[in-house]
């Protein structure tokens, strides 16, 4: 195996198989955690659902009430202290900027060969009921890293069965990635920040708020109602926009504001709210120091997945740069930054595979000229 540059995405030097192995690791890592600081609460929370005393109208649903009433009180507990409200809100914002990087992914058009990317909604369902960073460390960010693999190999079978079509290249490497990296509409502009505000985020305040089995469950189908409401503003968008042809969202300011602007201030403030709570008296219950426990990990074990999988894509430099912004700025403005900076080294990186690919296949053509040059005599 050739020597590992960190500089570079490792999804230029490395296959598939060796890619997929550090989540995996990550996976196994959690549940071990999550098994070692486990404590007697948590059992006993369990049993209260599944003797039915504690939120009947939950725990009575055949086969999935136990663990559906387990799910929701442990949301209602986490919420139930100003701590626990500073640390969710820190989480969910996290969560919120995640989820706006995933719904600008599957708006390119590179990405709409692969559903899971295309599609988010049912992977962020399994997400928020069943498996929270199992589910990005075994389905989510392994999907992106092998659709990431996959078009670093067929890019520059594509830009070649261009070239020979048209008997040269329409566009160059630049453009060609661009394009391929564009929104298909402007109206995506519009429909991604409106469907996490009113689909996620709300929902997250008003769970924070109110802090009871309405609210958690609300909240705990979001997916549903971002995709809901993505497809609406989507629709409404595409009849009312004048032109609504292909964006490369990266290229126009203000409409990388209109996406990231929400995310990236959710994330300020409840940065700031859990820093000022920081310096106040902690009154959260056993069972709250519990349930926060668990987020905590779950927290470090998404953001750690979520590291690898910019370092696969875009080297080592995005990555420190988001450690950086993620202690000044909160998680969730640090990602919507390493987004973006991110963007631009896919871009940069893929451009000179490109480049590299056509001087090679430059040189194979030259070496078969000389190949089929007659000996001289």
């Amino acid at each position: 195996m050739a020597r590992i540059v960190f500089s570079r995405p490792l999804v230029h030097q490395l296959s598939l198989p060796y890619l997929l192995i550090t989540p995996v690791v990550l996976a196994i890592l959690a549940a071990v955690v999550f098994t070692v600081h486990g404590d007697v609460n948590t059992p006993l929370l369990y049993s209260q659902c599944h003797s039915r005393s504690r939120l009947p109208a939950i725990s009575h649903i055949p086969v999935l009430g136990a663990p559906a009433c387990f799910l929701v009180s442990s949301f209602m507990f986490a919420a139930a202290s100003a701590r626990g409200v500073a640390q969710l809100g820190v989480f969910l914002a996290f969560v919120g900027a995640l989820l706006t990087a995933c719904r600008v992914e599957a708006a390119r058009v590179c990405n709409q060969r692969s559903w899971h990317i295309r599609l988010p909604t049912l992977s962020w369902l399994a997400f928020s009921l069943v498996g929270g960073t199992f589910i990005w460390d075994l389905w989510i960010v392994p999907a992106f890293i092998k659709h990431a693999r996959d078009l670093k190999v067929e890019r520059p079978k594509a830009g070649a069965l261009e070239a020979g079509q048209a008997g040269g290249d329409l566009f160059g490497d630049e453009d060609r990635v661009v394009l391929e990296r564009s929104f298909i509409t402007r109206a995506e502009v519009y429909a991604i920040p409106l469907a996490v505000a009113i689909g996620f985020l709300v929902p997250s305040i008003l769970m924070l708020v109110f802090k009871d089995a309405v609210s958690v469950v609300v909240w705990l189908f979001f997916p549903l109602w971002v995709a809901t409401v993505y497809r609406a503003v989507k629709l409404a968008a595409v009849k009312l926009l004048r032109d609504n042809g292909p964006l490369y969202l990266e290229s126009h300011p203000p409409s990388v504001a209109i996406v990231y602007a929400l995310p990236f201030i959710a994330s300020l403030l409840s940065h700031g709210f859990f820093i000022w709570n920081l310096f106040c008296e902690d009154h959260s219950r056993q069972m709250t120091r519990t349930v926060l426990k668990f987020i905590h990990i779950d927290f470090a074990f998404m953001a750690a997945t979520v590291l690898y999988w910019v370092l696969v894509e875009s080297g080592v430099i995005p990555v420190l740069l988001m450690l950086a912004f993620f202690v000044i700025l909160g998680p969730g403005a640090a990602l919507c930054l390493t987004w973006l900076i991110r963007e631009r080294a896919i871009c940069a990186f893929a451009v000179e595979a490109e480049e590299d690919g056509s001087d090679e296949e430059s040189d194979g053509d030259d070496s078969t000229v000389h190949e089929e040059t007659p000996l001289l005599n």
